[in-house]
Formats: structure tokens, sequence, C-alpha cells
């Protein structure tokens, strides 16, 4: 061959390095990108997507296209985000606003998703799936009405789209029109037999109205439609779960992990072994997990519950540290972390936590619920109050958020609350045996006699053999005065559960009230040889060692109860109650301001901070104290009432103290006290 002479060499080189060192198009990234997705390496087309939008960021087509992209890998935050954005630079675009829409419903931004819609409407007014959207969206807003116009509206466009008879029955069974419901949900499958999304909509309306057989039937349906399709594999996998057969669960679980890259899919499948307890064959799955990027976080936090429930703490501890070192705003990890200390009863520690798994997602249900729990731990029953209702508001089926609130409200003395709570969780779960053991608690404490017992005996048909049906057994004879009957059901929980607090505390109440002071010492003192002495269990020892007459041995239980768990109150405010009663009034200040300085927004300990500064003649610092817990609660009747008498005693503020006794009176109208006040102002 004919060498190549050197002008013909440079130029040749020269045109290589213009080459080599001209800026790639957004096209030309976006053409690698698509061979990328062809190939399943969607992070790959990610990130030529990605670049592609730094050298021309207007282009909507792809911001679509990388929106899709993120849909494939399942990370639906950032798919929403280039909808949107897709979206607003092409305002014409139907396809775009559709997109945006759906994501924003399913991100429960529903007057947006509803927006969306009416956009693509404004540019199509007979769009079918922009009518099945805004419909959607409607339906969330809680407009019906406008919902079911919707769908009937797409439905006479399009009478084969099964999607908007799916919409329109879940509504007509929102609003207990069951046999229309059926219908259409019937419908659906006619209009669609090869949909496999119409037979899990009748599989899910067969399920909610009890007819398992129908439900089975219909799941296996959807499947045999499609072998491979993963929500009907997870649907029937879940449905065998709930109906107690787990061994048939696992080959649908399997299914969805072999037919699958995707690790969400895979993750499923080390669920369903953690559910039934094969934890080596959940390690075995999660292990694999954690060894890829996309996964290595949700497999890892995982792989910690796993050592969690194993009873290896550490070992779980030093994974979620892993986890967030790498991450540390994964609120999965945060959450998971607080949960763990929350376990070892590091409350305070528990607390940070699950403030920064809030940080990061404030609209956790789960996290409310857990900072709920860690509220109530410390004694602290209004933020506990505040996390738990923001949990029901949160989750579309709060039923632990409802119960805890229920047992709030009824240590609080707040029946009707209780009740409200109560119900809606009997909505829920409507032969769940604690939710009926509780509302058989709210009718006691309402005085209804009757309904009580109803429940009583539905838990002694439905739940012979739990200690739980024998505690509430047992209030349920104490308000019929049958003493020794209630002793019998007490005794029989702690025969099926030694470790009841709830029945020991029942028995040892039924021995002081009796007159047999010592029987409860005893029977307190044999726990505590056989159990490790939880704060709990010391407190009860100090209320029976105090009741019998023993104050000694009482202040020594509560200062065991702090040294256990000095985060807690209620052990300085009974250590304050004792110190009160021996009139030991200074210790007893200092506890209560241990109180108060643990929690400053306690209404009650701020409250007798006052009353004992008062009673020792410092009525300076007394008034100042009230008016501090007035401060907290403008409404507080005791400190309203006291503060109103400092005041007439020593002729002043008079107005003013007849507006504080006032408002003392409209909380306790009944208190002799309190009336004396406002005739002594």
């Amino acid at each position: 061959m004919q060498a190549m002479s050197r002008p013909r060499v440079l130029l040749f080189c020269a045109v290589v390095a213009i080459s080599a060192c001209r800026k790639q198009t957004a096209n030309e990234h976006a053409s690698r990108a698509q061979t990328y997705a062809d190939q399943a390496h969607y992070r790959e087309a990610i990130v030529e997507l990605r670049i592609a939008l730094s050298i021309e960021p207007r282009r909507g087509d792809l911001r679509l296209k990388l929106g899709d992209t993120y849909t494939r890998i399942g990370d639906g935050p950032s798919a929403l985000r280039e909808y949107v954005r897709a979206a607003d630079v092409m305002p014409s675009s139907i396809d775009a606003q559709l997109k945006a829409g759906r994501l924003l419903l399913v991100a429960r931004r529903f007057e947006e998703s509803k927006a969306r819609a009416e956009k693509a409407l404004a540019l199509e007014a007979d769009n079918v799936d922009a009518q099945i959207l805004r419909g959607n969206a409607l339906a969330s807003l809680k407009d019906l009405d406008g919902a079911i116009a919707d769908y009937e509206d797409a439905l006479a466009q399009d009478p084969s789209r099964n999607d908007a008879y799916q919409s329109l029955g879940a509504i007509q069974f929102a609003q207990g029109k069951r046999q229309e419901a059926e219908a259409t949900f019937k419908k659906a499958v006619e209009s669609a037999p090869k949909s496999v999304a119409a037979r899990l909509a009748l599989a899910n309306f067969y399920w909610a109205t009890e007819r398992r057989s129908e439900s089975e039937q219909a799941l296996k349906a959807a499947v045999a439609i499609d072998p491979q399709h993963a929500g009907a594999n997870r649907a029937l996998g879940v449905f065998y779960l709930a109906s107690g057969q787990a061994a048939a669960a696992e080959p649908y679980f399997q299914a969805v992990a072999k037919t699958s890259e995707w690790a969400p899919a895979k993750l499923t499948l080390a669920q369903y072994y953690i559910g039934v307890a094969r934890y080596d064959e959940a390690r075995k799955v999660l292990q694999d997990l954690a060894k890829r990027n996309d996964s290595y976080a949700s497999a890892t936090i995982r792989l910690a519950m796993v050592d969690a429930i194993q009873g290896q703490r550490a070992e779980a501890k030093a994974r979620i540290g892993e986890v967030l070192t790498k991450f540390p705003r994964n609120a999965n990890a945060q959450l998971v972390n607080a949960a763990l200390r929350f376990l070892d009863r590091q409350w305070i520690e528990a607390l940070a936590a699950v403030n920064a798994a809030l940080e990061t997602d404030p609209n956790s249900a789960r996290a409310h619920l857990l900072a709920g729990r860690i509220y109530a731990a410390l004694d602290r029953t209004e933020g506990a109050v505040q996390e738990y209702e923001k949990a029901v508001k949160l989750d579309p089926r709060p039923i632990a958020a409802d119960l805890e609130l229920v047992r709030l409200h009824l240590k609080a003395g707040d029946a009707d609350k209780a009740l409200t709570y109560a119900l809606q969780a009997l909505t829920i779960l409507p032969r769940h045996a604690e939710v009926h053991n509780l509302l058989a608690r709210v009718y006691l404490r309402r005085g209804e006699l009757g309904k009580a017992k109803r429940e009583v005996e539905l838990l002694q048909q439905a739940y012979p053999n739990l200690a739980p049906t024998f505690t509430v057994t047992a209030l349920m004879q104490t308000a019929e005065k049958r003493i020794e009957a209630a002793r019998a059901s007490y005794d029989r929980a702690l025969q099926l559960d030694s470790t009841d607090l709830e029945a020991l505390e029942g028995v040892v109440r039924i021995d002081l009230s009796s007159g047999h002071a010592q029987n409860a010492v005893t029977r307190v003192d044999g726990v505590l040889a056989r159990a490790k002495p939880t704060t709990e269990l010391l407190l009860l020892a100090a209320r029976t060692s105090a009741t019998a007459g023993d104050l000694a041995r009482s202040e020594s239980f509560l200062q065991r109860a702090i040294e256990v768990d000095p985060a807690r109150l209620q052990g300085y405010a009974l250590l304050g109650q004792l110190y009160a009663r021996q009139r030991r009034l200074q210790e007893a200040v200092e506890k209560y301001q241990e109180v108060v300085k643990r929690n400053s927004k306690s209404v009650p300990a701020s409250t007798m901070v006052g009353m004992l500064l008062e009673s020792q003649g410092r009525l300076e610092e007394a008034e100042k104290q009230y008016l501090q817990v007035l401060g907290i609660d403008s409404h507080a009747a005791v400190a309203a009432n006291n503060l109103a008498y400092l005041y007439a005693s020593s002729d002043r503020k008079l107005d003013e103290a007849l507006r504080l006794a006032q408002t003392a009176q409209q909380q306790l109208p009944d208190e002799g006290p309190v009336n004396d006040t406002i005739g002594w102002v």
C-alpha cells in the first residue's frame, strides 16, 4: 500500500481531533439514551437524557422521555418532577398534561391533578383519558357527583373503557350501592375480558364484601390472563397470606421475583419470607440485592429489620448506620433507626431520629405514629395526641393511630373523643379483638353498661383464650359490683399471660380496696422477683407500697423507676406527690420542677409547683408560676382559680380575678372551692 503523504496525514489527524473535541448535540445524547433504554439499561439512559437536557433544558419531549425512564425504575418522585416540567414547557401537549396529572393523583396532589386534566380537556373536550383523570381527581376531592358525571361522559365516548367502569364501580361501592357496583365491575370485565386490571378490581370488590371464594377465582383468572403480571401475582399472594394460607402464597411471590429484574419485585419475595419467619431465605434474597446500587439501601434496611427480629440489635444498628452514612436523608433508614432506639427504650435518641425522619418526609404516617408512641412513652400526652392525629389524617387506614388515641383519651377521662376514634377503628377492622376490647372500655367509662356488655360477650365468644378478654371482663364485673368474679377474671388473664400488667394491677387494686394490703404487696414482690423490673412494674410497686402505708419503700421504688428510665415523667410526679404527702415540700417542689424542665408544657406539673410554693407561703413565686401555667393553657382551671384567690386575698386586680374565677367555674362548675373563690372576689 502506498504511504500516505505527510500533508494528507496531517489533514486526517486534524479531522479526527476536531471530531473528537466537538461537543455532542442533545439529539445525539437522546439517541444514545434510547439505545440504552432498548437494552433495559435505564440508569445509563437517564444519565444521557440529563446531559441532553443540560444542553437544551426546554426540550419537553426529552423531559417526557426522562419521566418515562424514571417510571420504569420505579422512581415516582423523579418521574413526577419531569412530567410536570414537560407539561409546563409544552402546554399544548395533551400527553404531557395527562402524564403529569396521573402522577399528581398518585402523589395525592388532587387539585393539581384536576387542573392538568382540565388543561387537557381545554385542548380536546371529548378526550376520554382526560375525563377519567378528572373524575379520579374529583373522587379524591370527595366530589362524587362530579366524578360520576366524568366517568359517564367517558363511557358515552368509549363504552369499552374498563378503567372508567372500575372507577365508577369504586364510587358506587363507597356510596353503599353494592349491587350497582358489582354490576359495574362485571361490565368492566365484559368490556375487556383480557384486562388484568378489570379482574383485579372485581376481585377487590369481592374481597371488600367478604365474598372470598369469588375474590380468589377473580384473582386466579387475572393470573391466567398474564401469568407474568407482577400485580396479579402479588395480589393473589397477598390474598393467600391474609387468608392464613401462607404456603399457597409462595409461588406467586416467587413469580413476581422471577419475572422481573426490578429490585422492588425481588424485595416483595424477601418481605414474604420475613412475614412467614423464613429468615435465612429472606437474608439470601436481601444480601444479593444489597450488592446492587439500585437496591443497596432498601435491602440493607430490611436486613437490619431481620437482625432486630432475631434479637441482634447491635448488628441492626450497625447496618442502619452504614446506610445513613451513605444516604443521610434516607427517610426509611431514619425511621428504622428511630424504631430501634425505641425498642431499646432510648426515648430521647428515638425522638431525635424520628424528628429527622419527619424533616425528610413530613407526610409519613408511620413516622408520626412512631413519634406519638415515643411521646406517650415519655408521658408527654399532648405531644402524643398531636402526632397520632397527624397520622390519622395521612393514613387511609389509620387503625394503629386510632387505637392509640382511644387509649390516651380514655386515660385523660375524655370518653366522647375516645368513642369517636373507637368507632372509626371499628369501620376499618370490624372483627378486630383490640377494637372491641377498647370499645367496651369506652362504653364502661360512659356508663353505658348494656353496650359494654355486648362487646364483652362478643370477645368471650370470639377470643376466649386471650388475656385481654379477661381483663376487660373483669372491668365489666367491677362495674357490676361483682368483685370476686372480677378477681377470678384477672387471675385467669394472668394464667394466660403472666406479664399482663393490667391484670396484675387489677388484682392488686382489689386486694388493697378490700383491706388485704399485705397480699397485694406480696403479689407484686413475687412478680418483681421473677421478672425484669421495668418502669411500669416499679411504679406499680411504689403505688402499692404507698397505699399499704410503707412510704419509705414506695420512695425506694420510685427512685429505682427514675434510674431505670430517667426520661419518663411519671416517676418524678409520683415522687413529688409522696414528698408532699410527707410535708417534705421543698423536695416535692424540686421533683415537680424536674417534670416541668423535661416537659415545659405539662399543665398538671406546673400547677403542682405553684400549689406547693403557695403551701410554703412563697406567694409571689406561686403567682408567677400560675401565670406561666395560664400562658400554656389559658383555660387551666386550677391555676386560674388559685391565681384569682391570690389576687382577691391581697385586694388586687379584682376585675382580672373575677374573670379568672369565672374561667375556672366554666371548667369545674361543681367544685365548691371554685364557687367560694367567686364569692370571695
